[in-house]
């Protein structure tokens, strides 16, 4: 059946989010190359990693355009959520460059450890009980539920707990383009935990839908302001 008007609002802002996204991250890879700044590579990837839970909706509403179904349950979750525990250790290795470098072994272990724990978890869920992960509304729209949640939600504690601490202490740094730079970074990492609970937790109208997802845009583009701060920007903030 064709798609109705929510799930084209629901699709197309996905995909606008997902292209951003991606197109940040791939700029701020090009830019390590440029730079040979081992932090943009690894932020990179990383932003490119934690938006990848609206990829299947982005990639299923593409499909429904096509054969207005969109793809299966199990492919929806798999591309989702297989890959995040990579970009979470992605990013506890650039975290740990700056930060608890004494113990950077440990919280390093425990991001393979955490990872381990959420394939297995993960993996088992998806083959033998795929209904207990969510319930997916093809082809765009899925409500996670149960145990899956909670991992869900993990990733997100662990990003804020992290990330606030990263833009704190860039805040307390002299130069002043420091501090601006974790400024929008902390901005960034409270608006992606704010769209990213919305998103998964909160039952959506087409209005909260818009917001949140305008809210994720904002979390892309402040990330990129937090790593890389233009010139143009720099001077018209810093005085």
């Amino acid at each position: 059946m064709p798609l109705d008007p929510f799930e084209i609002v629901n699709g197309t802002f996905s995909l606008i989010f997902v292209v951003i996204s991606v197109v940040i991250g791939i700029t701020m890879i090009l830019t390590y190359f440029k730079s040979n700044d081992k932090l943009l590579l690894l932020v990179g990837i990383t932003w490119i990693g934690i938006v990848s839970p609206w990829y299947p909706s982005t990639i299923s509403f593409l499909v429904a355009l096509i054969n207005d179904v969109g793809i299966s349950r199990e492919l929806y979750f798999l591309l989702g959520n297989v890959a995040a525990p990579v970009f979470i250790f992605i990013w506890l290795f650039a975290f740990t460059e700056f930060f608890y470098r004494k113990k950077r072994k440990i919280i390093l272990l425990f991001g393979v450890v955490y990872g381990i724990i959420f394939e297995v978890i993960f993996l088992y869920l998806l083959i033998f009980d795929p209904s207990s992960i969510g319930t997916y509304t093809p082809p765009i729209d899925v409500d996670y539920e149960g145990i899956y949640m909670i991992l869900a939600l993990s990733i997100i504690i662990i990003l804020l707990t992290t990330g606030i601490k990263f833009s704190y202490e860039s805040i307390k740094a002299r130069r002043k383009d420091l501090q601006l730079k974790g400024k929008f970074l902390l901005i960034a990492f409270i608006s992606y935990g704010i769209g990213a609970i919305l998103d998964a937790v909160v039952h959506q109208s087409l209005v909260l839908l818009i917001i949140t997802r305008i809210i994720l845009i904002l979390a892309a583009v402040e990330w990129y302001f937090g790593f890389i701060l233009p010139d143009w920007l720099k001077e018209k903030l810093i005085k």
